[in-house]
């Protein structure tokens, strides 16, 4: 099993992860992946992570997002519905990783705001 992660806590009806620091784009992802695994591998069916406490990376390129998107539908094995807040500026409209995730049975979604976040995932089916 997977340890918990720093900044993540766990509430009645979802766990919320908010990484804080320099990282990496590949970093970045790691974190978001070690968050899944634990939910994943302790029963938390809902995951919000607000990677908005971040810096230390420029604009993913479309090879970042389907990165990001493989890695963390591999990290859910289809059993963490994920929602992520990014800054607005990192949003991409296409919303290339939500599909390479989705294609690879991950339910997740990117958002601006925690509101819109919070809102999708507590809506979300997970059964």
């Amino acid at each position: 099993m997977t340890s918990r992660p720093d900044h993540l806590q766990v509430l009645e009806t979802h766990a919320t992860y908010r990484p804080t620091g320099h990282a990496t784009f590949p970093e970045a992802v790691e974190l978001a992946s070690q968050a899944i695994g634990f939910c994943r591998d302790h029963g938390i069916r809902r995951l919000l992570i607000d990677s908005t406490g971040l810096a230390g990376f420029g604009w993913p390129t479309d090879s970042d997002r389907y990165y990001m998107g493989d890695r963390l539908a591999g990290a859910a094995r289809g059993m963490v519905t994920v929602a992520i807040v990014a800054r607005p500026e990192f949003l991409d409209a296409e919303r290339f990783a939500v599909l390479v995730a989705r294609n690879r049975g991950l339910r997740g979604g990117g958002f601006a705001t925690e509101a819109e976040a919070i809102q999708w995932l507590l809506g979300s089916e997970t059964d």
